[in-house]
């Protein structure tokens, strides 16, 4: 029988195993976005990427990929000053965020 420190351990692997898993799909979902608003397309607003760097940000750090985290907090950064403006991105900043979403799919996942 374990303890309830054991069955609280096992539930956090699980949760990280599944965190894990849905990473790529949850990263897929950012650059589709990126590359919509990018592209300049009947797209979501800006404000929708941000949120979702936001997510990846913390749980990211919460299931242990430090580096995962970084990246995602230092595109919701730049999303968050890009926003600020109200006004279409300029080529600067296009180019920023679109070198934070690389660092993001590219950051170490172990």
């Amino acid at each position: 029988m374990s303890t309830p420190q054991e069955q609280f351990r096992q539930f956090l692997e699980s949760q990280r195993a599944d965190y894990r898993h849905a990473l790529p799909a949850r990263l897929q979902q950012l650059q589709a976005l990126w590359t919509a608003i990018d592209a300049g397309a009947a797209a979501p607003p800006l404000g929708e990427l941000e949120r979702l760097a936001h997510t990846l940000a913390g749980t990211a750090g919460t299931f242990g990929l430090r580096e995962v985290g970084q990246a995602a907090r230092a595109l919701e950064a730049l999303l968050a000053q890009a926003g600020e403006g109200g006004g279409p991105l300029t080529p600067g900043q296009r180019a920023e965020i679109s070198r934070a979403v690389a660092a993001l799919q590219d950051s170490p996942r172990d």
